[in-house]
């Protein structure tokens, strides 16, 4: 999907700056474990479906909404597979603008719906192991939520904090 509206104005008052953007994505595994991942089409690497959270919007929602428009699988949430920022989440776009994103990443099932690449932002879409997945070029955050990601059962994850004070 194109740019949203939302963000399309906080881009014209603040430019390519460094934005913090909350985002939600779904893994959902099929009967052999494999996860669902699309190829995303301008940056070329394969990421579970997932986007920005609008505002006002709940991160669950923004999850099954973005599934549904990139894959158009429409899924429930049944948990949290983790919450993850930082360097692995901090993008660089070939436009200028940056951001930093934090993702709430849940699990789904999928409950309806035909299994379609959206065409325009994403141009693929299939399951994968995790070795075929780590031989294929993907977005840097996942090596982070690797473990996580191909588990069908776990606790939430998050990165450990590193902050002290001084």
């Amino acid at each position: 999907m194109p740019i949203s509206d939302y963000l399309k104005q906080v881009r014209a008052k603040v430019g390519h700056d460094l934005l913090v953007l909350p985002s939600a994505a779904v893994v959902i595994q099929d009967d052999s474990g494999r996860v669902l991942f699309g190829l995303h089409s301008d940056k070329h690497v394969w990421v579970v479906p997932g986007g920005l959270i609008e505002p006002g919007e709940l991160p669950a929602d923004a999850a099954i909404r973005e599934t549904w428009e990139e894959t158009g699988l429409l899924v429930e949430v049944t948990g949290i597979l983790g919450v993850f920022g930082g360097r692995e989440l901090t993008i660089h776009y070939a436009n200028g603008d940056m951001a930093s994103y934090v993702g709430t990443i849940f699990r789904g099932q999928m409950i309806g719906g035909d299994l379609k690449p959206d065409g325009t932002e994403i141009v693929e879409v299939k399951y994968l192991t995790r070795d075929e997945l780590e031989r294929l070029p993907h977005a840097q955050w996942m090596d982070v939520a690797m473990d996580a990601l191909f588990q069908s059962t776990a606790e939430p994850r998050f990165q450990p904090a590193t902050w002290k004070p001084k």
